[in-house]
């Protein structure tokens, strides 16, 4: 009989009000904490390790920007990348055209232990294509398996 694996899945969500430009900064990040909702016996280990299944992205006052690039790196700087640059449409709401959300997928395992502070935590840069409406980087979330 074949041995029977099961995934368990996480989510890590946060909230900002970064106003995004077209190129990346320190101050458009979202610090995504990926052992926050872990057991205790779990979230002790330093270094994230799991796979990386879809990431979401919303932005509000958005009506100018068609698109969104983003980047996952270890560390606040954004030096150590995990998931390099990616660019996908901005979709826009049924209700509010200004609010717009991309959606990634990646589908990759990732460990957060080259150069990166190794608590857990990744980081996600966003920028636009476009920022002459102020697009504010409201949300953003990553799903993860373990």
């Amino acid at each position: 009989m074949p041995t029977k694996i099961t995934r368990f899945l996480h989510h890590s969500p946060v909230v900002g009000t970064q106003a995004l430009g077209t190129g990346y900064t320190t101050g458009n990040v979202h610090a995504h904490d990926l052992t926050e909702y872990l057991p205790v016996f779990k979230s002790a280990t330093t270094n994230f390790f799991g796979i990386v299944d879809a990431m979401q992205v919303v932005l509000t006052s958005a009506t100018s920007a068609t698109t969104v690039t983003i980047r996952l790196c270890e560390d606040p700087a954004g030096d150590i990348q995990l998931v390099p640059d990616v660019t996908a449409p901005l979709s826009p709401g049924v209700t509010t055209a200004g609010t717009k959300c991309a959606v990634f997928k990646v589908g990759a395992a990732l460990r957060q232990d080259l150069l990166g502070p190794g608590n857990g935590t990744l980081y996600l840069f966003a920028k636009v294509d476009d920022a002459t409406s102020g697009a504010v980087f409201t949300g953003s979330e990553i799903f993860w398996m373990e």
